[in-house]
């Protein structure tokens, strides 16, 4: 399915106000090593290599901890914990228990092709959440610690974040169809 045609029909959703109604979930890993997604770093050419240009990815003694969460209109989910080897990102490897589990809990998903600009809104909130994370508590090496800092951020995540990311959304698709399924500001 083309990506464009999803994106016209997820905004014929958004249009009939219906975003406020979509649960928004995703997963995101939480390591001892520091933040989960890969930071921006903006240097020169010549910069390539100098060290603060170049971000760690792998430290020994690493250990990692993937947690779930959703949030639909003004309502969040309780964070879950997920079990190593249990995720759902479309891959080929994921899909089968996956798909298993929609099914049995008659779970409509919608269409979402591989490798499109992520446009779930729970990722912003999980770019706040790391920032958050980092700031207040720096590096954490404990996973337990890491746990519970992660759970009590997201409760005090507010009503206010979570709407104004819903309003954001008829721009969020604007902004891709624009770029032609490119990045965008978002």
């Amino acid at each position: 399915m083309p990506a464009q045609f999803v994106l016209f029909v997820i905004f014929g959703v958004m249009e009939k106000n219906r975003a406020l109604w979509t649960l928004w979930t995703d997963e995101s890993t939480f390591s001892t090593t520091g933040f989960g997604h890969r930071p921006w770093v903006l240097r020169r050419p010549e910069e390539e290599f100098h060290p603060d240009c170049i971000d760690e990815t792998w430290e020994s003694g690493r250990e990692s901890v993937m947690i779930w969460g959703g949030f639909c209109g003004e309502m969040k989910s309780e964070l879950q914990v997920i079990p190593p080897g249990v995720v759902e990102d479309g891959a080929p490897g994921h899909q089968r228990f996956a798909k298993y589990c929609w099914a049995i809990n008659q779970v409509e998903i919608l269409p979402w092709p591989p490798q499109s600009p992520d446009l779930n809104l729970i990722e912003a909130l999980w770019g706040d959440m790391e920032t958050e994370l980092g700031e207040t508590f720096g590096r954490i090496k404990d996973i337990e610690v890491i746990i519970r800092a992660v759970k009590a951020i997201w409760d005090a995540i507010e009503i206010s974040r979570l709407d104004g990311l819903i309003r954001s959304m008829p721009e969020r698709l604007e902004a891709v169809i624009a770029a032609g399924g490119m990045a965008t500001a978002y």
